[in-house]
């Protein structure tokens, strides 16, 4: 596929997170093709420094690493994915090395977002509320300027109203406190 068809096929058909998508309708979008180390490439071939390790810091482990391609194959090609309503061998083996770093904590739950997470996080801490409080206390406290995430339940514990004004109403129980 060409360069120009990948760029005519993302202002088309992608829609970008936290992205205004006016400014395509006059230039073209930034579209990476390939990585190594610390630097993408884009599709133009444009080389550039990603210092925010994949848009999100997920990347923090850098780009083109044989070893990891190497261990991500070998588990894809014996499974790729099961729900966790089940175990499997990697999450066993990665959560009792995590716990072992974690003082206090025996237990891991995974999640795929930063956004996922805290609405796991709200929920447990509701959950054990209920238990112990008949659900008198469900009252969550973040702070301004806090960013939590994009879903409905992470925006509601946001103190960036530039993020979140045009997405409301929010769920109930979060209280914003002074940074």
């Amino acid at each position: 596929m060409s360069d120009s068809t990948i760029i005519q096929n993302d202002k088309q058909h992608v829609w970008h997170h936290l992205t205004q998508h006016k400014a395509f309708e006059s230039s073209d979008p930034l579209v990476v093709s390939k990585g190594k180390g610390m630097y993408v490439v884009d599709t133009k071939g444009d080389e550039y420094l990603d210092a925010t390790s994949g848009g999100v810091w997920t990347v923090n482990l850098g780009y083109g690493r044989d070893e990891m391609v190497d261990t991500v194959s070998n588990q894809l090609s014996k499974i790729p994915y099961f729900a966790g309503v089940v175990g499997n061998e990697p999450a066993a083996q990665y959560a009792k090395e995590l716990t072992s770093i974690m003082p206090g904590l025996d237990r891991v739950y995974y999640s795929n977002s930063g956004s996922e997470a805290n609405e796991k996080g709200y929920k447990l801490v509701r959950q054990i509320a209920h238990f112990h409080n008949e659900g008198k206390k469900h009252k969550i406290i973040y702070r301004d300027r806090d960013y939590h995430g994009t879903t409905i339940g992470a925006m509601s514990s946001s103190g960036q109203i530039q993020r979140t004004k045009q997405y409301g109403p929010f769920a109930p129980g979060f209280v914003e406190m002074p940074n």
